[in-house]
């Protein structure tokens, strides 16, 4: 996996090999990411008036119908494009009727800020099971993007059924430092410090000096008291990173 979170991601709106797009590992990630949004935004503005009729007719289907047609048809990719045009109030209603595997082919096409206000509007259980589900699919750039918009509740929900690898790579993904901050601060230290094992185990300290390099020097703080608990080698490893990483600011 590239060490560059804004090339993964790129490479999944282009929906080409990350390695095709390792020359761009150079370019500024604030560049980076504001090209992706400018091609996201072109794909959506070529598709959007028809998608917009497509929602004005939805609006008079009553929701168990709408449910059932969505489901029947299984388009995935049409139903992540219509969420962006779909009354908020209205796609969560549905949302919470399809099939958690069925919502997890969808959130996988999903423009994460065009639906966070339905992203937001999920129930807990709903987004713990949506999250298990890409989680079990290892699509780390999915729950990433999940873990941008959800509420606090569906946060902690999340980070309760998930375990230290699938916490760590989804934190290594997640767009913006603000959110990356938030997502941290919901974490207890226990799994903090399971993040932290699993950084050791699968040799993840380049993802994680990029996920360190985000945080404030409290959330760096709180990671580093997660450290200190852990069994020796693994704490002494990651204090070591950590203060690496301080000298290295």
């Amino acid at each position: 996996m590239s060490a560059d979170p804004q090339v993964i991601k790129l490479a999944r709106t282009l929906r080409v090999p990350v390695d095709d797009l390792e020359y761009l590992a150079d370019v500024p990630d604030t560049e980076l990411r504001q090209f992706r949004m400018q091609v996201a935004d072109m794909l959506f503005d070529h598709q959007s008036y028809g998608l917009r009729r497509m929602a004005r007719a939805a609006k008079i289907i009553p929701t168990p119908i709408l449910v059932k047609l969505v489901d029947r048809h299984h388009n995935a990719l049409m139903a992540a494009k219509m969420s962006a045009v779909l009354d908020p109030g209205h796609a969560v209603e549905v949302a919470k009727r399809l099939p958690v595997d069925f919502l997890a082919d969808i959130a996988a096409q999903l423009d994460a800020r065009r639906a966070a206000t339905i992203i937001a509007g999920l129930p807990p259980a709903t987004v713990r099971a949506v999250a298990e589900r890409l989680a079990a699919r290892g699509d780390w750039i999915t729950l990433g993007d999940l873990m941008s918009s959800v509420s606090d509740d569906a946060a902690r929900a999340t980070v309760a059924a998930l375990d230290g690898l699938a916490l760590t790579r989804t934190a290594f993904l997640v767009d913006e430092a603000a959110q990356l901050e938030r997502f941290v601060g919901l974490v207890p230290e226990s799994k903090l410090a399971d993040m932290l094992s699993a950084t050791a185990d699968h040799d993840l300290w380049t993802e994680f000096h990029t996920t360190l390099a985000a945080l404030s020097p409290d959330a760096v703080r709180s990671v580093r008291t997660a450290a200190a608990g852990l069994p020796t080698v693994q704490r002494d490893r990651a204090l070591a990173e950590i203060d690496g990483h301080r000298v290295a600011e």
